[in-house]
């Protein structure tokens, strides 16, 4: 009995992973929002569309098309509401993320 549970519990974990490239499951947005408006600008989203798996994700900063120091790191959750980036513009400049590296989180 205790074994069956074992078995099925790693098979959960490990299903996410059987889905692809977790890349794929990140999506890119944006909204109004009102320090960013001010700037002529919009805010930047990102979310995961996976139904079931937690993707680890690694960001990169670029501004005015020039790569920052800046990196960030979130795990995102299925069906969560989209994580704040930042504004599309910032001091008249363009603002971007890029994706560096992401992972599934079992």
């Amino acid at each position: 009995k205790w074994l069956l549970r074992g078995v099925a519990l790693t098979l959960l974990s490990k299903g996410a992973s059987a889905d692809g490239d977790p890349a794929s499951f990140l999506k890119f947005s944006t909204d109004f929002d009102a320090k960013c408006v001010v700037r002529g600008g919009v805010m930047i989203y990102i979310s995961n569309t996976h139904s079931t798996g937690k993707i680890r994700v690694l960001l990169e900063r670029w501004y005015m098309d020039n790569r920052t120091a800046d990196r960030g790191r979130s795990v995102l959750m299925p069906g969560a509401v989209p994580e704040a980036l930042g504004c599309s513009l910032v001091s008249k400049g363009k603002q971007e993320w890029r994706v560096i590296k992401s992972e599934w989180v079992k």
